[in-house]
């Protein structure tokens, strides 16, 4: 499997920062939306504010010991007080979050939201709320994870990831969210490194299940050579018991930094 949820390329073009040039299908609008966890063992189901699909690329004999879980691994450091650390190998990037969040064990597991030919690839995946809905152990009420993505600058790829995340995370029936987006942020990431934020309030016009019927979402862009940037992507259910606020959104993903 060669689409962006699949293996990595190891002729791929070195980027920094973890980001590697990766050429991607043209963009093209999907009805529904569906999110793959590519995963170095079995099948399993991942769920996510909506329905999930899982699809096994390898077999485990074949896959690498996982790494122990990043939350425990004392060469990373959180520079929020009080946070845990979360490591994205793939991005030779961490970021921190809030000490009720679960990180995935692996964080090479690949999370994909969208159909194959066009997902929103992310690594070093942490979900907040794990299996807040009843019978779905699944589900969760906030997530964040890294990728890099092509695109002539950071706000480009703020914008276009921000808009192909949103479209297929949210869409119901066909029917698109109401989206109120904010205009490119820059801003400093931990370390003094440049990047471009951009934020949006998302409303479901008919939430299905246990959706939330708001959703603040954050789209950090970084390192951006001119043709790739790392990418950072935060959302939350907005209005429900427990809610991640969208200001600790971005003080999540101001803490995104090289490692």
């Amino acid at each position: 499997m060669s689409t962006p949820g699949g293996p990595w390329d190891p002729r791929q073009q070195y980027r920094g920062f973890g980001a590697f040039q990766q050429p991607e299908p043209p963009r093209r609008k999907r009805r529904g939306w569906l999110i793959t966890a590519i995963v170095l063992g079995a099948v399993v189901l991942i769920g996510a504010m909506a329905a999930i699909v899982v699809i096994e690329l390898r077999d485990r004999r074949a896959a690498p010991a996982p790494p122990a879980p990043l939350a425990t691994t004392p060469e990373i450091e959180p520079v929020v007080l009080g946070w845990q650390a979360v490591a994205v190998p793939k991005r030779q990037a961490a970021y921190d979050v809030p000490p009720d969040w679960e990180v995935d064990p692996n964080p090479e597991d690949v999370h994909a939201v969208g159909p194959p030919a066009d997902a929103v690839t992310l690594t070093g995946v942490a979900h907040q709320q794990l299996g807040f809905c009843p019978g779905d152990d699944n589900s969760f009420r906030a997530m964040a994870g890294a990728s890099a993505r092509l695109g002539p600058d950071n706000a480009a790829v703020a914008d276009e990831t921000l808009r192909t995340f949103i479209g297929h995370a949210f869409t119901r029936d066909g029917v698109p969210p109401v989206v109120e987006q904010s205009p490119p942020e820059q801003l400093q990431l931990t370390g003094g490194v440049p990047a471009t934020r951009v934020n949006a309030r998302v409303t479901l016009p008919a939430p299905a299940g246990c959706d939330a019927r708001s959703v603040a979402v954050a789209v950090v862009a970084t390192n951006s050579d001119g043709t790739s940037s790392v990418v950072f992507v935060t959302a939350a259910d907005q209005d429900v018991p427990g809610a991640v606020s969208a200001a600790v959104l971005d003080r999540l993903s101001a803490s995104l930094r090289p490692r």
